[in-house]
């Protein structure tokens, strides 16, 4: 008998009972979903943490900072526990090949102008900053080299400084006032957006838009007496190079403190690894959670299929008595409960991209679905269908038609 006899077959008594077949699906449906709306919460937020590196200067950036874990015990104290200028100049002399290399030195500041004041956090830069961080000027003009050169008071703010001290008012050409210093504005940064679903309009980027720029040599020789460095931010060629770079780097600032590990080369890469990793494992935890969803419906397909055979031992009886064979059997039995699997499956689905909006909207929380977690989760439906009335289906072809007919 063909494929498509038994499937009809199949249907026809899915409709006669179509409570049983409910509840058959149930499982399915509901394990479907699960699988849905983990694999779409987890790549949602895989692709969120993926963007924030790009508008953070991409997988290429690497930076120079204190090293996070660093102890202050007694013997590490008679270094010092800051990069300095001097330490800046030697890594730019020693490592020509570092692409956009922008040191920075950061202060939390008072601005001024008129009689409006705005506290904001004021970073000394280089002109590679822009492609560094992957943040640029939206009008006017950066920082130059010629303002490094000769230390002038010029500033580049963000469009929430420029909203807070100037409003509606043209902020290019005027001054504002640091720490009784005048400091020209030659331009307003970009502003930086970052769409998040479930986040209702809050943008994780604004905190870029509340700072500004100044040249580092002014913030070091005419703001403070201080020559030391926040930090230092820079891209490498290729992807191929970052390894390499970060432990020659890390070696080469070892060796500027006798040995100590003060400081460390962080690169996104890493933290790109380390959000794929937990993205991974998230996805494992959460995935187990709903294959129990769909092995529970598996239990119940089961138990379903094994009443079914027993409720239906005269029609096997007949059927077998009129040719059938037991292979014949077996398929019927097990592309109904396969089918059935399916037709969970896609309705599981269809709820599952429903339940993702709602979701969004409760968690706060991005999702992205896409073609292969619907073929997935379509597979795990239909395989747990098939594993799960495979049993049944055995027994029912393993039936004998004479004990069949006579019990009836």
């Amino acid at each position: 008998m063909s494929i498509f006899y038994n499937i009809k077959l199949g249907i026809v008594d899915m409709v006669h009972n179509v409570g049983r077949t409910l509840i058959t699906m149930l499982g399915v449906i509901l394990g479907t979903m699960s699988i849905i709306a983990v694999l779409a919460l987890v790549q949602g937020g895989r692709e969120q943490s993926i963007r924030w590196l790009e508008e953070r200067g991409g997988v290429l950036k690497l930076s120079i900072d204190t090293k996070w874990t660093f102890d202050l015990d007694e013997r590490s104290q008679i270094y010092d526990q800051r990069l300095m200028l001097k330490d800046m100049r030697l890594i730019r002399n020693y490592f020509p090949d570092l692409l956009n290399f922008s040191p920075e030195s950061s202060k939390w500041l008072q601005m001024k102008y008129k009689d409006k004041n705005y506290s904001t956090r004021v970073n000394g830069v280089f002109p590679a900053y822009q492609e560094a961080d992957n943040f640029h000027i939206g009008e006017g003009r950066f920082i130059t080299e010629f303002d490094i050169e000769q230390a002038n008071r010029v500033i580049a703010i963000g469009v929430r400084v420029k909203d807070a001290l100037f409003g509606k008012e043209n902020a290019l050409g005027k001054n504002i006032t640091i720490r009784n210093s005048q400091f020209k504005v030659i331009g307003i940064m970009e502003e930086k957006k970052m769409e998040i679903a479930g986040w209702r309009g809050h943008n994780p980027m604004d905190w870029l838009n509340r700072q500004s720029f100044i040249p580092l040599t002014t913030m070091l020789k005419k703001l403070f007496a201080d020559q030391s460095i926040n930090e230092i931010n820079f891209q490498v060629a290729s992807s191929d190079m970052v390894k390499p770079t970060q432990e020659r780097l890390n070696q080469f600032l070892k060796a500027l403190r006798n040995g100590e590990e003060i400081f460390e080369v962080r690169a996104n890469s890493d933290r790109l690894e380390n959000i794929q990793k937990s993205s991974n494992d998230t996805q494992l935890i959460l995935m187990i959670v709903g294959g129990i969803s769909l092995i529970v419906g598996g239990i119940v397909i089961t138990n379903i299929s094994l009443a079914s055979v027993k409720e239906r031992l005269r029609e096997i009886g007949v059927r077998m008595a009129v040719g059938a064979k037991r292979k014949d059997i077996l398929v019927q039995f097990l592309i109904q409960t396969t089918f059935m699997s399916l037709l969970g499956g896609i309705v599981g689905v269809i709820m599952g991209l429903a339940l993702l909006r709602a979701l969004e909207k409760f968690l706060s929380s991005p999702t992205s679905a896409n073609p292969n977690m619907i073929i997935i989760a379509l597979v795990l439906s239909v395989g747990v269908g098939f594993v799960a009335g495979f049993f049944p289906a055995m027994q029912a072809s393993r039936s004998d038609p004479i004990k069949i007919l006579r019990y009836e």
